[in-house]
């Protein structure tokens, strides 16, 4: 993907109202909004948490989100350009159980509460 494509997506994806892209120090801080509310504040129902880590282009955060409605999926990845499809897909179809965090994998700590995830997926990992 040529850097003028990856820039356009990282542009689209800060308009995809099912895209959070917190920095560092925002998820690190301890005043992470999102922290134990997701449910509540995002997606505004009680449903349970599947949280997809390395979802790479968001292909099985959103099959899944399609074949379980009664659950709430994110995708997390911190290549914002790769999970562009899954959030644009997901946006063009309104799906509202499905989200993209933008963050690294060892930071997801700061971005969920004790208990607040369900099922964690791994797909296919990175073997770096």
């Amino acid at each position: 993907m040529g850097s003028k494509n990856k820039l356009k997506r990282f542009r689209e994806n800060e308009t995809f109202q099912n895209v959070v892209q917190p920095n560092r120090d925002e998820l690190t801080n301890g005043k992470f909004p999102l922290k134990g509310k997701w449910n509540e504040t995002f997606f505004k129902n009680n449903a349970p948490l599947v949280l997809e880590l390395g979802c790479g282009k968001g292909e099985y955060s959103v099959g899944l989100a399609k074949k379980f409605p009664d659950k709430n999926f994110i995708g997390i990845d911190i290549k914002g350009a790769r999970f562009w499809r899954g959030a644009k897909t997901a946006q063009e179809e309104n799906m509202n159980n499905v989200a993209f965090l933008r963050a690294q994998i060892e930071l997801i700590d700061f971005a969920f509460a004790e208990n607040e995830v369900d099922e964690i997926w791994i797909t296919f990992p990175d073997p770096q």
